[in-house]
């Protein structure tokens, strides 16, 4: 497959630094994500030459050109746009997972996203939208929530705010219903304090060293229920609902729902200087490289 564009995410740079609970056998290319174009096949589907595809998997995307197998990639629609169907994947199914299968939102249900301009909380305000929910979101500075205010949410707050306070008075001392997580800011703040009685924390990702203890009082006290996601190892453990998952992911892309995203383009050269970029937080919304057969086709 010659690839066109491939996504970047934390979870790379994790795996580079041999941080990441999965550790490759070395050496390896690392890359969790990509788009591109099939030019050969050998499992007898000839059909599959000159489709359009996302490839997934725990290494090989940051490459010119990936051999895969046929389970790891996604076939798409060709006027889907590369660079958005290559950063699609990881973000998009961390949400879908967390939103839809493990916490079971609903419309009118309140949320607060942590990590809120990243790829992943991008991901999770917009498929929020598409819900219906309120949705309440951190960033980590002012520039960022400049960048946020393009997104349809209820309220945004600086991580130097103090977060239970201002949720508390936002919505009546009601509480939130939902909190994900993906910044891990739980070690700084006591977000389990914004929640309601038998409100739902989901741990989603953490940012480099980012782990935190939880006082488990709060959980006993009002209810609570804590997650964990790994969205892959939920569509390895629920096999059968895979291939309704994959659906699910495709008509959100075919629905234009990312239409606000937001994209960091940079070359092949580039690549380390976009992922100093991640580790730093001083990305906004998804990161893309561009190979030398990027085009729109």
């Amino acid at each position: 497959m010659k690839v066109l564009a491939f996504g970047l995410n934390y979870i790379d740079i994790l795996m580079v630094e041999g941080k990441y609970q999965f550790k490759n056998e070395l050496p390896f290319i690392p890359g969790l994500e990509a788009c591109g174009i099939i030019i050969e096949q050998n499992c007898n589907k000839s059909t599959l030459v000159g489709k359009k595809v996302i490839v997934h998997g725990k290494n090989g995307g940051f490459s010119e050109e990936i051999v895969t197998e046929y389970r790891n990639i996604i076939i798409l629609d060709k006027q889907i746009k590369s660079y958005i169907a290559a950063g699609f994947y990881v973000a998009y199914l961390t949400a879908y997972i967390s939103l839809m299968e493990i916490a079971k939102a609903k419309k009118k249900q309140t949320i607060l996203i942590t990590g809120a301009s990243g790829g992943i909380g991008n991901a999770l305000i917009l498929l929020g939208n598409k819900i219906g929910m309120d949705i309440f979101v951190v960033t980590k500075n002012t520039k960022k929530k400049t960048f946020l205010s393009n997104f349809d949410i209820k309220y945004c707050l600086t991580e130097k705010e103090n977060i239970k306070d201002i949720i508390i008075k936002l919505t009546c001392s009601k509480g939130l219903d939902i909190i994900a997580d993906v910044s891990g800011l739980q070690k700084k703040q006591n977000l389990l304090g914004c929640l309601r009685f038998g409100g739902k924390y989901l741990i989603i990702g953490f940012m480099d060293g980012n782990f935190s203890n939880i006082k488990t009082n709060y959980i006993l006290i009002k209810g609570l229920e804590v997650f964990g996601v790994r969205a892959g190892e939920y569509v390895k453990r629920n096999f059968n609902n895979s291939n309704r998952i994959i659906k699910s992911l495709i008509s959100i892309l075919k629905e234009n729902v990312i239409s606000k995203s937001n994209y960091s383009f940079y070359e092949f050269n580039d690549l380390k200087k976009a992922l100093k970029a991640i580790k730093s937080r001083q990305s906004s919304g998804k990161v893309i490289i561009k190979t030398k057969y990027y085009k729109e086709i």
